[in-house]
């Protein structure tokens, strides 16, 4: 049978924004003269246009508020005012209320009819925002699934005797197993542990045995924080529960292990990465949480001055040579490329991606996930790839002389590279490539450009505070405030929006060195890397600290917070 006939209107609309391109227009054309249903919904699920910008445009066009729920402070008693079926059903938030106005988050705002509906169900005047429908329906879950504390279902466990104990005639009976089912207190447990920090936009948590009891601590913005205490008696439990996950085996306990898993949480695919390893007390296991359903960056929404975002859209836009991001584990590496991809992601170039792991899909870019147990190691993948007629690389990580020097020919070859490497800096790049076995003469040709990065806690904007006196706390930490307008600094206080912590989010600080004929010739020589220091801040470059120190006075971070990730180059 065939299908009536679709308005496009929105689509066109769309394309006239720039955020769709007629190619891609054709293809929701298409598509959704085959399936049918909601064209917001299936670009999103196309990966045409992202949840967050539709969202945005569609406010813009109705002339409503955007609300971006994951920095709004839902009241879960105000939400109760919308029955939770027709909630769903209207994809409706209600987000605060001022005498007999409910200002609710609508996937449609536009919609007259589920406003009419809303204004009938809780008789109030209704104001309409605008929200991604996932975010609304996230937020509804999670209201929904609550349910009791992580403490309270801990008590729970005791009380039910789920534990191990002693009848009357001594013998030891154990009344549940880690293994048993979904419904198990132990699996209810830990599915509560991670929900909690996937809410709270952990990056890790941490299942730290000790001699009396069992602490987990979750890194929030980079940043440790205790979360709950388990008892001694539940430690082998969750212990073996986590190695269930991770596809891991539960009778060793000796060795160090590591596995993976894949669960849901409100409607979002999190990959876990699970390692687990024997200490004093018992097997310490720690989780990275990998949110797949993250929207990619684009370089506007990285923080960038505007002097490094034109020095690395100059780099970024090179027909071929190596880029290189260094940094740390965990300092945002990855999100920088990510976003470096989906900025030049055009339908006319092939783009190849190594990693491991494959962190986030990327629309439209072929991804490979290297599993070195069955020698798919980024060196052999790398050979492989340059036969499948790439224009873009990306290597996920840089670890040997013969990945570096293949990743090198290729840019020399005609290809544009990115990788990552460890370093302190973006000037030690040059002497740790050397060190790794890169013969030097081959560098001036195929480097482009260095960025190094660090990540710094934001201060939150609901509670920070300014400093009385800027000048002492410069003295005090021994830094040269920064020319020009006298400095503010702010200080964190901390709320409810930011758990008490004074922070929420992070950003990245940078420095980006461009490579000229300057440096080719202490490169061939071997410079040491005091010289390449001396060579970048000539040329231009802006330390990672410098520009933390910018930030700082602009009141997004504190100077505590920076000298935790940075330090200014010794003259």
């Amino acid at each position: 049978m065939q299908r009536a006939p679709v308005n496009l209107g929105v689509a066109e609309r769309l394309l006239a924004a720039g955020l769709l391109t007629p190619v891609q227009l054709e293809l929701a054309e298409c598509e959704l003269r085959r399936r049918g249903g909601s064209l917001p919904r299936l670009l999103v699920e196309l990966n045409l246009v992202s949840a967050e910008r539709l969202a945005e445009y569609i406010a813009k066009e109705t002339h409503t508020q955007w609300v971006d729920l994951a920095h709004f402070k839902i009241d879960d008693e105000l939400v109760q005012t919308i029955p939770s079926d027709v909630a769903r059903r209207l994809r409706a938030l209600p987000l605060s209320r001022t005498g007999d106005t409910l200002l609710v988050a609508l996937a449609d705002p536009s919609n007259v009819v589920a406003i009419d509906q809303l204004t009938r169900v809780t008789g109030l005047r209704i104001e309409a925002a605008a929200a991604t429908e996932r975010d609304i329906l996230n937020t509804l879950d999670r209201i929904q699934l609550s349910g009791p504390s992580i403490q309270q279902s801990i008590e729970k466990i005791i009380d039910e005797e789920v534990l191990a104990k002693k009848t009357d005639s001594g013998a030891l009976i154990e009344v549940s197993d880690p293994t048993d089912g979904d419904d198990a207190p132990i699996i209810h447990l830990v599915n509560q542990v991670i929900q909690r920090a996937v809410n709270r936009r952990a990056s890790d948590i941490h299942f730290e045995p000790e001699e009396k009891l069992m602490r987990i601590r979750t890194r929030i913005d980079g940043v440790l924080h205790p979360d709950v205490l388990i008892p001694k008696s539940l430690q082998s439990a969750v212990a073996a529960r986590m190695k269930i996950l991770g596809d891991m085996d539960v009778t060793e306990t000796r060795t160090p292990q590591d596995g993976r898993a894949s669960i849901n949480v409100s409607r979002r695919r999190i990959n876990l990465r699970i390692s687990s390893l024997p200490t004093q007390f018992g097997e310490s296991v720690v989780v990275r949480i990998l949110d797949t359903g993250s929207q990619v960056s684009r370089l506007s929404h990285l923080g960038l001055t505007p002097e490094f975002e034109t020095k690395l859209r100059a780099a970024i836009e090179s027909p071929y040579g190596v880029v290189i991001v260094t940094g740390p584990t965990g300092s945002g590496k990855t999100t920088t490329l990510y976003a470096v991809l989906n900025e030049i992601n055009q339908p006319d170039l092939s783009i190849f991606t190594l990693e491991d792991p494959v962190e986030m899909p990327l629309a439209g870019i072929r991804q490979t996930q290297i599993r070195e147990e069955v020698g798919l190691t980024f060196s052999s993948a790398l050979r492989s790839l340059l036969r499948q007629d790439p224009d873009v690389i990306l290597v996920g990580e840089t670890r040997d002389t013969e990945t570096a020097t293949l990743m090198v020919r290729a840019s020399l070859t005609g290809h544009l590279v990115f990788s990552t490497l460890h370093t302190n800096d973006a000037p030690g790049a040059i002497p740790r490539l050397i060190d790794m076995g890169v013969e030097p003469y081959l560098l001036p040709s195929s480097l482009v450009a260095i960025v190094a990065q660090r990540l710094v806690r934001r201060l939150c904007p609901n509670c920070r505070e300014p400093l009385v006196d800027p000048e002492a706390t410069f003295v005090k930490l021994r830094i040269k405030p920064p020319a020009g307008a006298e400095p503010t600094l702010w200080r964190a206080v901390g709320c409810d929006h930011c758990h008490g912590s004074g922070y929420r989010g992070r950003q990245a600080v940078f420095e980006i060195m461009t490579l000229d004929e300057r440096f080719h010739a202490p490169i061939i020589r071997r410079a040491p890397h005091s010289e390449f220091v001396r060579l970048a801040h000539e040329s231009g470059m802006v330390s990672m600290f410098d520009d933390g120190l910018r930030r700082a006075v602009q009141g997004a971070t504190t100077l505590e917070e920076l000298l935790r990730v940075a330090r200014p180059y010794e003259p």
